[in-house]
């Protein structure tokens, strides 16, 4: 008996597994009005709208391609400003301008947000905004409208035990964790239905190789590990922790502990997953690791100095450059290296350290990979830039833009 062609079996498959998913739900369509797995133009017409878009209606069924990656588009600039009382304390949001990265500010804004804001983070689909607050040792959840970028309150404050640093959400949505600045923890917290959080405990200790506290925490795409900016006194040896999220259950696993320079207070993981970053504050020195995907791992590189108190470090979403703002008081750069994309090296780009405003402690780069923003806490603003092909930073017309008082983190919220 002859064979039939392995393209036609594969058809007759895929032909069986539609039939049974939308047998009871077929209604013709514009493109296809027969919804007829055996009419010729069916596949041709799935082909088509599941390869230009990201989802799609089809025979009265909702489809997703889940190979299909949109960049998102940059909408708002959130900038928390710390301020030196409760009085004094707000979130400034901007309305980018994706094509040219100007910002405008919304209306509105300033939003009052009395308990000192530090750092920001939002949910995925850019609805919910969780902040990390300094005067009262909080979490806040907030509303952010989509259209018109407005703030609001959206669940009551979440007291912890302790003073909290740095956010991170899995990416699965389901948790957060936020850092303590006092005490060597991490604060883990469920995401219900609604938004709102709870405390999970215990608390996960961190191993710092000295007396110190917890800084800047970062996920891989996966969720799979968390990586942890370990902090310290100056003249005491810091580092990176690793850890493997249960997923079930909230819970983390240390991996293991990699000493860097004095105070890694900030840290960052390259867009494919390969590399972390450790910024040291107190040594001025940036160490590269290599990761194991699998097994979480970190292997280190060779370190390369920084400028004047790096206290934060981004990567670009195409694993091609590296940034850090170096804060320290009275004086402004950003560090600009290229990567390795064997073993994530850094080379210092020409012109770097670039000039920013004073005290540069928090950077975001737009999705597209064009734009960088960084706010400057002594500056009482927000530069932005143009990234070159070299990774050059390039300022932007127009800035440096106003902020509130001590704006401390920048986060780009896209949709």
């Amino acid at each position: 008996m002859k064979q039939k062609p392995l393209i036609y079996l594969c058809k007759k498959i895929l032909c069986i597994a539609l039939v049974i998913t939308f047998c009871s739900q077929c209604e013709p369509s514009e493109l296809n009005v027969s919804c007829d797995p055996g009419a010729s133009s069916y596949f041709q017409t799935l082909a088509i709208l599941l390869g230009t878009s990201e989802s799609t209606q089809f025979c009265g069924v909702s489809m997703r391609n889940p190979s299909h990656t949109r960049i998102k588009i940059p909408r708002f600039l959130l900038v928390t400003n710390v301020g030196v009382s409760t009085a004094t304390s707000s979130i400034s949001v901007f309305r980018i301008l994706p094509n040219t990265g100007e910002l405008a500010e919304v209306a509105g804004s300033p939003f009052a947000l009395t308990n000192r804001p530090r750092h920001s983070v939002a949910n995925a689909d850019g609805t919910i905004v969780y902040v990390a607050n300094v005067g009262n040792t909080s979490i806040s959840i907030l509303n952010l409208n989509p259209d018109t970028g407005t703030l609001s309150i959206k669940h009551t404050d979440l007291v912890l035990a302790s003073t909290p640093y740095s956010l991170a959400l899995d990416p699965s949505g389901k948790y957060l964790f936020a850092s303590s600045e006092t005490t060597q923890q991490i604060h883990r917290l469920a995401i219900d239905s609604s938004g709102n959080i709870s405390s999970l405990t215990p608390t996960t200790n961190t191993s710092n190789p000295t007396a110190g506290a917890v800084g800047r925490l970062v996920f891989d795409s996966t969720g799979r590990h968390l990586y942890v900016g370990l902090t310290g006194a100056s003249g005491n040896i810091s580092g990176v922790q690793a850890f493997h999220l249960d997923s079930t259950t909230g819970g983390l696993t240390s991996v293991n502990v990699y000493q860097t320079g004095e105070n890694n207070i900030s840290i960052a993981i390259s867009a494919n997953d390969q590399f972390v970053y450790g910024a040291n504050y107190f040594s001025q020195d940036v160490f590269p690791f290599l990761r194991d995907g699998n097994t979480g791992n970190l292997t280190i590189q060779t370190s390369i100095s920084a400028g004047i108190a790096p206290g934060f470090t981004v990567t670009d979403p195409f694993n091609r450059f590296v940034f850090v703002a170096n804060s320290g008081t009275g004086q402004g750069t950003i560090s600009a290296y290229t990567v390795n994309p064997v073993n994530g090296i850094l080379t210092s780009v020409s012109g770097s350290p670039f000039s920013s405003g004073f005290s540069p402690i928090g950077l975001s780069i737009d999705p597209s990979g064009k734009f960088l923003y960084s706010s400057n806490t002594q500056g009482g603003n927000v530069s932005g830039y143009t990234i070159g092909g070299d990774g050059s930073l390039l300022p932007l017309s127009g800035f440096p833009v106003t902020a509130g008082s001590n704006p401390f983190s920048v986060e780009i919220v896209s949709y």
